[in-house]
């Protein structure tokens, strides 16, 4: 998948691929799996809308072995190169999830989260210039918000990794974005995470 198959816009900076098909393969389990995977707008998520699993040495799928069968996990491993967004103007190119967490490993520059953390602590900056630091950290929230829901990975802990903020402070900064609006049409299922 490319940057131009996302169509769906999710928010301001995101865009999804809305329906996306992947063929996995799993030599350690000898299993091989189709998934359907479809945004609920409901949800604010992917979810997996068919499942097909198959042997791939022939041998009979058993409930044993579809114990096994870790369909989240495939669904993660999937969908960041199905999430695109743009960095610069309008008129650049977008960038898929994927791409970016196998060039720099980051959503944001390093150099833009400490500036961002920076401005939110700074007391004596006139009016205007805080609220468009107030602006800016709201996309970074929406924009790793975003990226870490529709992927399946916890959006408070992407952001309190991605901008190097306290747990209590990126909590601030999600209901923050979510009063304003920026957080609509995502949603994350709080749980516990797969065993890996």
């Amino acid at each position: 998948m490319s940057w131009q198959d996302a169509t769906h816009p999710i928010g301001a900076a995101l865009r999804i691929v809305p329906r996306f098909t992947v063929d996995a393969e799993d030599d350690q389990t000898g299993l091989g799996n189709t998934l359907d995977v479809e945004y609920d707008q409901a949800e604010g998520r992917y979810v997996i809308r068919q499942a097909t699993v198959r042997s791939l040495t022939g041998a009979e799928v058993t409930g044993t072995e579809l114990r096994q069968v870790r369909l989240a996990e495939v669904v993660q491993a999937a969908s960041p190169h199905c999430v695109t967004f743009t960095l610069g103007d309008e008129g650049d190119g977008a960038i898929t999830a994927a791409e970016v967490a196998a060039s720099e490993g980051r959503l944001l520059p390093k150099w833009l989260a400490d500036s961002l953390v920076a401005t939110s602590e700074s007391r004596n900056l006139p009016e205007p210039a805080r609220s468009e630091a107030r602006e800016a950290r709201l996309d970074a929230v929406q924009l790793v918000y975003g990226v870490a829901a529709l992927t399946g990975q916890p959006p408070a802990k992407a952001i309190e990794r991605e901008l190097n903020v306290a747990p209590r402070t990126a909590a601030h900064w999600i209901h923050l974005a979510r009063n304003a609006g920026r957080l609509e049409g995502l949603g994350y299922a709080a749980g516990r995470p797969p065993r890996g």
